[in-house]
């Protein structure tokens, strides 16, 4: 069974014994009771039984109800795998209203799965160890995406242990230290990358690459885009990684764009939609055709001699807040809290820009 967390009051007590004690108004006498604190249930409630107010007798009462209550944790052989518990797991985060986790999340956790599922879903969850996990991140030919997978096999353990349904110490604990890897994008698109891309892409991937450079939003948030969140002459969102909520103005190049997807005929209920007119999405006809369009320029690249990397849509985030002169604005466009964040940002990709030694007098 899980360990509980550490007390901060009533540490004289065993762990899920609690104290109540109220002050009657009237007489100033102190009334006071214990209770067993029953681990969360599967909708996150935790039930509480009350003990009386001898402390002896609920002290005995209280090793009763923990034998009871380790004997209905403890799991069959079937139950108690890696895949059982994540599958308790995933029921219980698509109740939002009890985990708080976005769609985006549990999106990624299910993804995450896929890989850990055919190596460790037959695994008794108490029989993961440390060296296992640093294993599965050597192996992994992503290690990057393999030390998200190892976090959220973390998630999974800390959660069980909560609840009961694993006993051994959460195994990932101190391990995603000896996980080196490189998390944050590097990669700066220049205006001849995009403009190659540009070259042999369709209408809709240009659309799609004009608004993301334009507003400066994550992808998620640029495919989300309707025609009806412009009012007032301005694109008004909410971000769905941050929740910052911020309105560009329909100015300049982004209204010519705008203008331009509204002239060719097709408009759907989102900014940005495929031929037919229905939301465009990250995946199928947009990641067809924006694979294409990198393979020629690539290619192209290639013959004419000049640098060029695969960029991915979300650089181009990046490549917004890189051109914008004002670090102020970018900061705003990206929904940074705070200036050095913007600035971090841009110096992973671009570095710093210096002046170079002029005036110094020379050793002589």
């Amino acid at each position: 069974m899980g360990m509980s967390k550490p007390k901060v009051a009533h540490r004289d007590l065993p762990p899920r014994l609690v104290r109540r004690r109220k002050i009657k108004k009237k007489t100033k006498e102190v009334w006071e009771a214990y209770y067993y604190e029953h681990p969360r249930d599967e909708h996150g409630r935790r039930k509480l039984t009350a003990l009386g107010q001898d402390l002896v007798l609920a002290k005995m009462k209280w090793a009763e109800l923990e034998r009871t209550t380790h004997e209905k944790a403890r799991l069959s052989p079937e139950d108690g795998t890696v895949a059982s518990v994540c599958e308790r797991y995933m029921k219980w985060a698509q109740n939002r209203s009890l985990s708080g986790l976005s769609p985006r999340t549990l999106q990624d956790r299910e993804k995450y799965w896929k890989y850990l599922g055919p190596v460790f879903g037959q695994v008794p969850i108490d029989a993961l160890t440390p060296p296992m996990m640093l294993q599965y991140f050597e192996k992994r030919s992503s290690q990057v995406s393999a030390k998200k997978e190892v976090k959220f096999l973390s998630v999974v353990c800390s959660w069980a242990r909560a609840r009961g349904y694993m006993r051994a110490q959460n195994p990932v604990l101190g391990v995603t230290r000896q996980m080196k890897v490189t998390e944050t994008r590097e990669i700066y698109v220049t205006d001849e990358m995009l403009a190659l891309v540009y070259k042999h892409a369709d209408d809709v991937v240009r659309d799609t690459l004009d608004l993301s450079y334009l507003t400066g939003q994550r992808p998620a948030d640029v495919f989300k885009m309707r025609w009806d969140h412009i009012r007032d002459g301005a694109i008004w969102l909410e971000q769905g990684k941050t929740k910052a909520k911020l309105g560009i103005e329909v100015t300049g190049a982004l209204s010519d764009l705008l203008d331009r997807i509204k002239r060719r005929g097709v408009v759907g209920m989102t900014i940005l939609a495929d031929p037919k007119g229905q939301p465009l999405k990250p995946f199928g006809y947009f990641r067809s055709n924006f694979d294409k369009a990198r393979d020629e320029a690539d290619k192209d690249a290639k013959s004419l001699g000049i640098p060029f990397e695969r960029f991915q849509l979300r650089d181009l985030r990046a490549k917004a807040a890189s051109d914008i002169e004002s670090m102020s604005e970018a900061r705003k466009l990206l929904g940074h809290t705070t200036e050095n964040m913007t600035r971090h940002y841009v110096r992973a990709r671009v570095g710093d820009r210096v002046l170079p030694v002029s005036g110094k007098k020379k050793p002589e």
